[in-house]
């Protein structure tokens, strides 16, 4: 009995041990520096969307992302997606449209509402924006006028 007890006793430490180091350990995966074609290390922003949450009484709604790492000119594909009857984020057919980034590293997009199929007030989607150099997400919702 004594043995067993003593068993226990290690390998409860040593899971405690493990919960505490990974609680403390630095976790630098969302600190990964990009590196320049120089070499030099590039430490950047992150990219924001914005949007005004459109209404019933809207037609449609833009967003605008200013992108952090992309490039004058580069191309960023936005896609929509809603979540399903479980809850789950699932891509929305027909809903991808390709932005070209500006010069000061901006780009916009406009849905309609039937496009989102934004039908009642607290509906919501998720609209992604992806490229070779840089990517952002926004929630949109569909608020009371």
């Amino acid at each position: 009995m004594m043995i067993q007890n003593k068993n226990n006793s290690i390998v409860f430490l040593f899971a405690l041990f493990i919960l505490g180091m990974s609680c403390t350990s630095e976790q630098p995966y969302y600190e990964i520096p990009m590196i320049q074609e120089n070499g030099k290390v590039l430490i950047t922003g992150i990219s924001k969307a914005t949007c005004e949450n459109p209404t019933p009484g809207d037609n449609d709604f833009t967003i605008h992302v200013q992108f952090a790492t992309a490039k004058p000119g580069d191309v960023m594909v936005s896609e929509i997606l809603k979540p399903d009857e479980n809850g789950a984020l699932t891509p929305l057919s027909g809903s991808k449209k390709s932005l070209t980034v500006d010069d000061e590293l901006k780009a916009s997009v406009t849905y309609t509402l039937q496009e989102a199929q934004l039908e009642k007030i607290g509906d919501f989607i998720v609209v992604t924006f992806a490229g070779d150099t840089d990517s952002g997400i926004i929630t949109v919702t569909l608020e009371e006028e």
